[in-house]
């Protein structure tokens, strides 16, 4: 954790890109650097435009299936959430160059759900239905699954022989096992999966201990990255101010220069320029108020 204590701003340790989303970012630029061009990603690589805009400037375009593909010479890349056994089965047949870039966490999570429902269990999935992880997810659940959002809707899940519960990879723990609790008694069996990958649980871990002591917390990162999104959840629930940026330019200055003591954290989707950048411009606020003819 980097702290300057002068300007009392702390960056988060466990800020930015997870392992998943940098492997699958350093696939494409690998395969772009070898000449393997154009390159497709099925869906945006990653939820943040900054990192889009980045890839798009080097030919890595995200399309929804591979009838999109004006080249078929090019390479199809399965981003890090994965997708349904059926989608891959016919982006394989399709004839084209095909790089699988599925974050490892969640391969785990495609396996678990895999060997439970072929033994005759119900899934639920504790997560957003809307997600391209949860979609690809559900997939494997030998259509016999269900998605809850938390233990309230899970009050309404009928009664299952034998149930297999596991969680989104970036769902927010306390979520997923109050969850696991309402579901036990809509079963006769219940298996409880905890596939919330390590460093979600880091990045939570870390944003309550240092939220809790800040005055005002910044959570940098895409609009539409739901990670990022429910870190910024997180911290409003410990009653921190909460400013959710995409980049420096959207920083409420009058709030910066009011708090006490700064902590900055990110998603697992934003990339460490975008935050290098927010930090840099928070200090450079915090610095031009307490030093004379600093401007």
């Amino acid at each position: 954790m980097s702290m300057d204590t002068k300007q009392d701003v702390t960056v988060a340790t466990c800020a930015g890109f997870c392992p998943g989303v940098k492997r699958a970012i350093e696939k494409v630029l690998e395969l772009e650097a070898a000449g393997k061009t154009p390159i497709y990603t099925l869906g945006p690589l990653i939820h943040n435009k900054q990192a889009t805009d980045m890839l798009s400037e080097k030919h890595i375009t995200a399309i929804d299936s591979p009838q999109e593909a004006r080249d078929k010479s090019g390479v199809l890349v399965i981003r890090a959430h994965g997708i349904t056994p059926q989608f891959q089965r016919e982006i394989e047949d399709y004839g084209m160059e095909v790089v699988d870039a599925t974050c490892p966490l969640v391969k785990h999570a495609q396996n678990i759900i895999d060997k439970f429902a072929k033994q005759g269990y119900h899934t639920v999935i504790v997560g957003d239905g809307d997600h391209a992880e949860v979609i690809g997810l559900m997939g494997y659940t030998q259509g016999h699954g269900t998605v809850v959002s938390g233990p309230e809707e899970a009050t309404r899940l009928p009664h299952f022989q034998k149930v297999n519960v596991v969680s989104q990879t970036t769902q927010k723990e306390s979520v997923f096992y109050a969850t696991a609790e309402e579901v036990k008694k809509h079963a006769d069996l219940c298996q409880v999966s905890n596939t919330i990958c390590q460093p979600t649980k880091e990045r939570q871990k870390e944003t309550i201990e240092c939220a809790r002591n800040a005055d005002l917390v910044i959570v940098v990162g895409g609009k539409h990255s739901a990670n990022t999104a429910r870190l910024a959840v997180l911290c409003r629930e410990l009653g921190s101010a909460v400013q959710h940026v995409e980049t420096e330019t959207e920083l409420a200055k009058t709030q910066i220069l009011q708090a006490k003591r700064i902590f900055i954290t990110a998603g697992a989707s934003t990339p460490e320029w975008v935050i290098d950048r927010v930090a840099q411009h928070v200090r450079a606020l915090r610095t031009e108020t307490t030093s004379e003819g600093i401007k």
